[in-house]
């Protein structure tokens, strides 16, 4: 390891590490905390750039900056605001995704969000209209589905309130019916999950969307989410996570 990185492997200096680099809303506060410490590696930081190693079945990380330590256990690794090309390291390009963050509040006139309960339509939404959706019905993270109807009454949107291992709070599998896309339903769910966190007592709340899914992302933004990274996934040739 260059002499220009520092490392620890202890969390909480490592999150204190992430906040000076990224801001108070960041990547691996998302990720990584008291809640799946055990999960935490180390991390690397020098005066440009910060990297962790965790692991979970596999070993993968996070890099940020120019010029982040890349770990030579990585099988895995999303790398922010990427200009590395194809490879990182020992590791190839597989796709992107970005990540987008709110603190929760209570949104004037979406104050409430109906729960969707019916597994069966959940299932048939996401299967016609997100089939590459995370989380299903079943999901032991989820704390709450629900929708938004059209004037007609027909469920036009839906999405989960999920609660991952490290504790963060996220919103997955977010899906408008092909039919209803265009006409604000997916700001307007995620204008409502966000004040439902609020009273839930969560803090923030985050979600990631496919870097190409341009509409998809202005919703998010309209409904008042901010830009946290924009991730490129790469792995180690021949990886696959079973």
């Amino acid at each position: 390891m260059p002499k220009s990185f520092k490392q620890t492997s202890d969390l909480i200096v490592a999150l204190g590490w992430a906040r000076e680099h990224l801001g108070e809303i960041n990547g691996p506060g998302i990720f990584v905390s008291e809640a799946n410490a055990k999960d935490f590696i180390e991390a690397f930081k020098s005066e440009d750039s910060f990297s962790f190693t965790m692991q979970s079945g596999f070993i993968y990380g996070h890099a940020y900056g120019p010029n982040p330590h890349i770990d030579p256990r990585w099988d895995k690794c999303a790398v922010a605001f990427t200009s590395f090309g194809p490879t990182f390291g020992h590791l190839e390009i597989a796709n992107q995704f970005d990540t987008y963050g709110i603190d929760t509040k209570i949104i004037s006139g979406f104050e409430e969000i109906e729960e969707l309960t019916d597994e069966d339509l959940i299932t048939k939404i996401l299967n016609e209209n997100a089939p590459e959706s995370s989380v299903y019905p079943g999901n032991p993270e989820v704390i709450q589905w629900g929708c938004v109807r059209n004037e007609l009454g027909d469920v036009s949107a839906i999405g989960a309130l999920v609660k991952w291992s490290s504790g963060s709070h996220v919103l997955s599998s977010v899906a408008t019916v092909e039919s209803m896309r265009g006409k604000g339903y997916a700001t307007q769910l995620v204008q409502r999950f966000i004040s439902k966190a609020n009273q839930l007592g969560i803090e923030s709340l985050s979600l990631g969307v496919a870097h190409k899914n341009i509409a998809a992302i202005k919703a998010y933004q309209k409904a008042g989410m901010i830009e946290i990274a924009q991730f490129t996934n790469y792995l180690k040739p021949g990886f696959k996570r079973h």
